[in-house]
Formats: C-alpha cells, structure tokens, sequence
C-alpha cells in the first residue's frame, strides 16, 4: 500500500509538471501571435514601399503618359499651354531657370535640397523628379510644376517667376490626381460648362450688329486672358477672362458671369423684372485705353460699374502680371488677381506702392 501511494505521488507530480510546461508552451505561442499581428499591421503605405521596391521602379511610361493626358485636360480647364520635358533637352522657362539642368540650386520653402532629375523616382535625392512641366505666361513670367517622389511619396512642388525656390502646390487638383496615378488609379478634371453664347460669339465678329442695342462684342485686352486668384479673408476667390467674356466666382462658390457687348442705344428706365432677369449676364462694356476693361449691368443707370486693369509687379526678383479688379464710381482697386493659385496664397497679405487700393 505504502508503494503504491509512492507511485501515484509519482504519476502526479509528472502530471503536474507536463501541464505547467504545456501551459509556458500556450503562452510563448500567444506571444509569438501577437508580435505577427503587430508586424502585419505596420503601415500601407510601408507595404506600399517595399512593394514598388521590388519591382525596382516607382515610376514608368504608363504613369507617364496617364499624367501627361491628365496635364492636357487641366491645362485646358486652365487656360494654360504646358510643355512637357522630353527626357534630353533643358526646358527654359520664361523666368530664366533651364530644367532639370537648374536643380542642382534649387531650394524648397527656402531650404537647401538634393533635388535631381530620375526617371525611375528610386534615387537618394530628397525629391526625385519623373516629370517636368512649364507654362510661360508671359515674357518673363513662367509656372513650373515638378512631379516628384519624396521617399517614395508622390509630391508635386511649383516654381512660379520667384528665382529657383520651390514650394508644394497648394492646387488639390494637382496633388491628388498626381496620387492618383502614382496609385494607379483615375484620375477626374472639372470641365467648365459651355455657354450657348460661347459658341455663338465664337463664329460673330466683334462689329456685327447683333441687335437689341448690342453692337458686337468688347474684346478683352490679349494680357488680361486667363484664369486669375486672389487670397482674401474670405478665402480664394477666382476671375476667368476669355476673349469676350467675364466670369467672377467667389470664395463659397457663388458665380457671377458676364457677356461684353457694345451698347448702341440709350439704357431704357422703364423695365419689367423679368426683363432684366433675361438679360441678367450681358454688360454694357467699353475699353479703358489698351490695359482696361469696364462693365456695367444691361439695364443699369446708376453707379460705376466694374473695372478691371492689367498691371504688373516685381515678386521676389521676377516680374509678375496681375489682374486688378474694383468697383464703384473711380479707379480703385478691391482685389488683387495673381496668375496662380499658389502665388496668390503666397501674396495674399502684399500691398505695392504703385496700386491705389480701395480699403
């Protein structure tokens, strides 16, 4: 009896020692599990990476051509002609830069970088270029957007007449389409709706008489043409001026869009509502000498009216072409239009000497 309680305290303790080690064993698994669900929760966008990586480039000509297409359609919503870099031949900006022979100076926000053409996107510099496009606005302004990747991250820095400094566009459009086709993914361009008085004016001269008192078109003055941005409190507004045309659109996106025509008769004073409402987009219009344009409602017979000027200022060594806009009985002028998104965010607390502001 003796002997087989010595046995069975045996048999137990063997039991009791098995379990404890099956029990290290489940946690030592548990562990183990939890270390892989950490592991495969690190980010996408490190996965991402390790991914494109392998493949051994982050950018190829399918991407390219998809952004070439996609900075067609936005040029044309922007009244804006882009000249894409060829892969060989500098591109020379109306500023003075050649690029991406100028990137070896080039500074972002001011700081110094390691900024180089790369056709893959896999290089060590701080941003790797894959593509390069320049707008001249005029003779000595010019918009250069370079589409870079930054550690892997798609980045579209801008240059706009201020020397070889570069900052991040601040265009929505721009930075998520160019992530869009990095992603591999489509891309969307807002068109802008077509008037059936665009295309009617399109085919008439400015000096047919069109009736109605409307003598022709007011043509608009070549430098004014384009699309223009002023940063205020209020936010960004937006000036569209086409050959004949005037589209004003707010900061909340109210529009406000003018057709200019020559009146050829007296304004009447006595107008039904729905008169007026029918003829709510034409302005009796008029130049002011070769830089100017001035606009008044159809049926107005008091107040000033609209006016809008061309004029240019010196910005960070470059000359840069603006738009001014004022209303009332004189000359003042309300806003200052900039040629571009990103240089009216930039200006948008300026005042120049040589403008007689309003406020």
């Amino acid at each position: 009896m003796k002997k087989l309680t010595i046995i069975s305290s045996v048999i137990l303790s063997s039991l009791l020692i098995l379990t404890g080690c099956g029990s290290n064993s489940s946690k030592k698994s548990n562990v183990t599990s939890k270390v892989k669900v950490v592991k495969q929760s690190s980010s996408k966008k490190s996965q991402k990476g390790v991914a494109k990586k392998k493949s051994g480039s982050l950018w190829n000509n399918d991407k390219d051509s998809h952004l070439e297409d996609f900075m067609k359609q936005w040029g044309e919503v922007m009244n804006q002609t882009y000249t894409k870099y060829d892969g060989t031949n500098n591109i020379q900006t109306a500023s003075g830069m050649n690029y991406p022979q100028d990137f070896n100076s080039a500074t972002v926000n001011g700081q110094n970088v390691s900024m180089a053409w790369d056709k893959k996107g896999t290089g060590k510099n701080d941003y790797n270029v894959v593509a390069i496009y320049n707008y001249n606005k005029s003779s000595s302004f010019s918009i250069t957007y370079a589409f870079t990747l930054a550690d892997g991250e798609p980045i579209v820095l801008v240059n706009e007449g201020s020397g070889n400094n570069w900052s991040e566009t601040k265009n929505k459009s721009l930075r998520e389409n160019f992530v869009n086709i990095f992603d591999g993914k489509a891309t969307h361009v807002e068109k802008p709706k077509v008037s059936s008085s665009s295309s009617t004016k399109s085919s008439t001269k400015a000096t047919e008489d069109l009736g109605e008192g409307r003598g022709g078109y007011v043509t608009t003055p070549e430098a004014m043409r384009g699309t223009w941005y002023s940063k205020g409190e209020d936010g960004m507004k937006k000036l569209v001026i086409s050959e004949h045309e005037i589209t004003l659109i707010s900061a909340d996106g109210e529009t406000n869009h003018a057709i200019l025509y020559k009146r050829t008769k007296d304004t009447p004073s006595d107008v039904s509502e729905s008169e007026r409402q029918s003829k709510e987009k034409w302005r009796s219009a008029g130049n002011i000498g070769t830089n100017g344009i001035s606009m008044r409602g159809w049926y107005q017979l008091q107040g000033g009216g609209e006016h809008f000027f061309t004029h240019e200022e010196e910005i960070n060594g470059q000359k840069v072409p603006l738009v001014l806009y004022g209303f009332g009985a004189n000359d003042l002028t309300d806003y200052v239009y900039y040629p571009s998104e990103d240089l009216a965010n930039q200006q948008s607390d300026a005042k120049y000497d040589d403008i007689n502001y309003k406020f």
